[in-house]
């Protein structure tokens, strides 16, 4: 205390209480910061925040008259607040995931119009991009309905206070499509390791994987949604109790498990193969490089990078860790449809004959003129080869009788033919 009595007479802002903690002394024409309380924060972030509180060049702490007319120093709490950070993370997350129903919708208008695509491998992916719309649209839907009214700051009580049973069924079907993900992730692994690893093996149905990815993820929600109603029922289910949480989580990490160890066998295959055919080329590796990381999307494998949430750090650390996950995570069906759809050989070559066929029925103007000077074309190369026989045949006589003979009146055959090209 006489340390800051002494830096008061120093011209220094004295330590003073602003109602919720204490406030060291400062220089003049400063502001000082302190690490936000604990209870300024509706939820205890991952990362420190930090209050402001000013100190003006006359050795006083910066002040402001209240309602009622009275003097009082005030400290900056606005910093405390997370509203802005979870703002600008819902957005990237709704961003994100709009980008995917962007391409998964005319994804999947191609794979359900062409005959030639219904086979059971492309049956796979319809089921997986129907997966991935559906919950990148419950997705935007609970974001936009749910979380932004839990971060409009409006005064009245948010839906998660309300706690309705409409928000713990949106709540619940996002749960539910999400898991269906993971599940149509391991049918797509499963698959293609059988396709691969058991040549001669031939699936007749897909009933078991309609089972596994539709069906079985209805169990845990299920169990899910009931442990929630007796023994945690607030706030919509949305503020995760831990100990309920592994009900969903479980089949989610074995999925990616599963898939892990199918791509790192099909790996195995593939090099096997490409080394048994081209030996000591690296071209195989290169092949078997490009084959995983085609892969990784369609797996889920990407999700890998961020499944370890740091339970501390800076806040710049945190947020791009934020940002990176919501990426990965709401870009996946876009990354998928581009690669097995957009980017497929076989689906070029189906738009690439459709689009010549709709040409052809659309442009008859062009047609006609094409096909008349077509045949203007081959009529007079059909001319010029009968003059050309006479002509011939005609040299042949000339010849007999003498040297001399009349120039021809056509022109040549490969003038005209320059012209009809032209």
């Amino acid at each position: 205390m006489r340390h800051a009595a002494a830096d008061a007479q120093d011209g220094w802002c004295p330590p003073t209480w602003d109602g919720w903690q204490c406030w060291e002394s400062a220089p003049p024409d400063t502001v000082a910061t302190a690490t936000c309380p604990t209870y300024a924060y509706l939820k205890t972030p991952s990362c420190d925040h930090y209050a402001t509180k000013r100190c003006e060049q006359t050795g006083h702490w910066f002040t402001s008259i209240d309602q009622l007319n009275r003097t009082q120093e005030r400290s900056d709490y606005t910093s405390c607040s997370q509203v802005s950070t979870l703002l600008s993370r819902v957005y990237v997350h709704v961003s994100a995931y709009a980008v995917s129903i962007v391409a998964l919708v005319p994804a999947l208008v191609i794979f359900f119009s062409y005959r030639q695509l219904k086979v059971h491998r492309v049956s796979i992916h319809k089921n997986f991009f129907v997966s991935l719309l559906l919950n990148s649209v419950m997705v935007i839907v609970f974001k936009c309905v749910v979380m932004l009214d839990e971060l409009s700051q409006s005064g009245s009580p948010s839906i998660l206070e309300k706690n309705g049973v409409g928000c713990k069924i949106l709540f619940i079907m996002t749960k539910y499509c999400r898991l269906t993900n993971y599940l149509w992730q391991f049918c797509e692994s499963y698959y293609l390791h059988k396709l691969i690893a058991s040549a001669f093996a031939e699936q007749r149905s897909l009933l078991i994987f309609y089972i596994i990815g539709w069906v079985f993820p209805v169990i845990p929600v299920a169990v899910y949604a009931a442990l929630r109603a007796h023994h945690a029922d607030e706030q919509c289910w949305v503020v995760p109790v831990e100990m309920y949480e592994w009900v969903l989580n479980a089949p989610c990490l074995l999925s990616l498990v599963m898939c892990a160890l199918f791509l790192i066998n099909i790996i195995r295959v593939l090099v096997t193969k490409l080394r048994a055919q081209h030996a000591n080329e690296p071209s195989q590796y290169r092949r078997a490089v490009r084959a995983t990381l085609v892969l990784v999307p369609l797996f889920g494998l990407h999700l890998i990078v961020t499944i370890y949430r740091p339970a501390r750090g800076t806040c710049t650390w945190m947020q791009l860790y934020y940002y990176a996950d919501y990426m990965l995570d709401g870009l996946q069906g876009a990354l998928v449809a581009l690669i097995f759809c957009y980017l497929n050989g076989e689906v070029q070559n189906l738009l690439r004959n459709t689009y010549g066929r709709y040409v052809n029925l659309h442009a008859p103007v062009f047609r006609s003129g094409h096909r008349s000077s077509s045949l203007s074309c081959r009529s007079q190369h059909t001319m010029h080869t009968m003059v050309g026989i006479e002509s011939t045949s005609m040299s042949a006589a000339v010849a007999e009788s003498g040297p001399s003979g009349a120039a021809p009146l056509l022109p040549p055959n490969g003038a005209d033919e320059r012209e009809c090209r032209l």
